[in-house]
């Protein structure tokens, strides 16, 4: 080594920014993510009835098991806003608020929901499905309106709830 330093190489590299196209590249999957986020996000009103039906079903199915299990026969009832489920005692019907029979509220509003066949009557009082302790009742129908869209909670008397979109 003689004193002189070695000659250096470019030790320092021109840093630059991005690329446009590794920034368009960047844009395009923001605005995909951006996109699907705004799809998942935005409600549905014909699946959350959907949604509201299937959850009903498997809370009748519930009530009826109830009935079967405790021998006093179960009711539903429902409206614009939610549904109930009662029992039966000795005296008269109460209203059910333990657990998953509590009364509970739609996702979204109602139009209607409608007993169309099988609804137990009685003057004055609304209408309701009743549950007793037999596995075997009879066939009954809940129509659950809103926002145009029609889905139907049908039982043909078994211990299976189906749900039929209109």
């Amino acid at each position: 080594m003689n004193g002189h330093p070695l000659p250096r190489r470019h030790a320092f590299r021109h840093i630059g920014g991005f690329t446009l196209l590794e920034l368009l590249v960047v844009v395009v999957i923001i605005g995909i993510v951006l996109g699907v986020v705004a799809v998942n996000a935005t409600p549905n009103p014909r699946s959350q009835l959907n949604d509201d039906a299937q959850k009903m079903a498997r809370l009748i199915e519930l009530g009826q098991e109830e009935a079967q299990l405790t021998s006093r026969p179960v009711a539903w009832e429902g409206d614009a806003q939610g549904w109930r489920f009662y029992e039966s005692t000795p005296n008269g019907w109460r209203l059910l608020t333990r657990d998953v029979l509590a009364p509970g509220h739609w996702r979204q509003g109602m139009d209607s929901v409608q007993i169309v066949a099988g609804a137990a009557t009685v003057p004055g009082a609304p209408q309701r499905l009743v549950f007793g302790r037999e596995a075997i009742g009879l066939p009954w129908r809940v129509a659950l309106t809103s926002q145009g869209a029609r889905v139907d909670i049908v039982s043909d008397g078994g211990p299976r709830v189906l749900t039929e979109a209109q």
